[in-house]
């Protein structure tokens, strides 16, 4: 009987290790003369994202990069800051520390790797200062069956109709970040037959990129929308709303 409840017990805990929830955070600090902005995926201790700085003055260069590392407990998340800045490839060790609403940034003494010159590490990791703080921006997920998400399915779903010359059907990832949201994800005919436009029909197998904003009254408005194999979607889309959030294009 022991021996069978041990297993049980195993077991429940292998299925609730398996159901953790994968977190995506993101940060920001705003100054007068800077900004600092950092995407967080956190599943169980391993942590991914990006981060950029970015200085408001015309001519200055920016750095932009991956973060990739562990999370250690306790907040703690030890990481990589893999980046380009002025057209050179560079890597940092970080220190980072989530508590509450902020994201710190743990500042040490650097040093050059001996086995690589473009890669800089902490003297002192276990001694940095935690002075530097990015607060959360507040973003929502609305899952499927939601009003919210129906009613940004609903803002997309006349275009694409009108296109395909039947309903449609969307199956993918919405983000809102205050009156602002955007759909990544599938479009498909609800019957499962391709629509007679061919040339939609072959836009269909692509992948589908949606940016919306509340109007006045508070009802979705599609702001730019369409089919792309890359990024350039999102890039234009970016360009043409740059007062759209940016943690909708990450």
């Amino acid at each position: 009987m022991i021996k069978h409840a041990l297993l049980a017990l195993s077991l429940l805990l292998s299925i609730q290790e398996g159901l953790a929830e994968t977190q995506t955070l993101f940060f920001a600090k705003e100054t007068a003369k800077d900004s600092t902005r950092i995407s967080l995926t956190i599943e169980d201790d391993q942590v991914s994202g990006t981060q950029e700085w970015l200085p408001k003055q015309p001519d200055g260069h920016g750095a932009h990069g991956t973060i990739s590392g562990i999370h250690s407990g306790g907040g703690l998340m030890q990481v990589l800051f893999e980046y380009t800045i002025e057209g050179s490839e560079q890597s940092e060790e970080q220190v980072l520390k989530l508590e509450g609403d902020k994201l710190f940034i743990g500042e040490g003494q650097l040093k050059e790797d001996p086995k690589n010159s473009s890669r800089l590490n902490l003297q002192e990791p276990n001694k940095v200062a935690f002075k530097k703080a990015l607060k959360k921006i507040p973003v929502t997920e609305p899952k499927a069956g939601t009003p919210e998400r129906k009613a940004i399915m609903d803002a997309m779903r006349g275009p694409m109709v009108k296109q395909a010359g039947s309903p449609v059907l969307f199956t993918g990832n919405v983000r809102v970040s205050g009156a602002w949201a955007r759909f990544q994800g599938d479009v498909k005919t609800a019957d499962g037959k391709k629509p007679k436009n061919a040339d939609f029909s072959d836009l269909m197998e692509l992948d589908f990129f949606s940016l919306l904003k509340k109007n006045d009254d508070g009802a979705w408005e599609v702001m730019h929308q369409g089919f792309a194999g890359d990024v350039g979607l999102q890039d234009e889309a970016r360009e043409n709303h740059p007062e759209a959030p940016w943690v909708l294009f990450q």
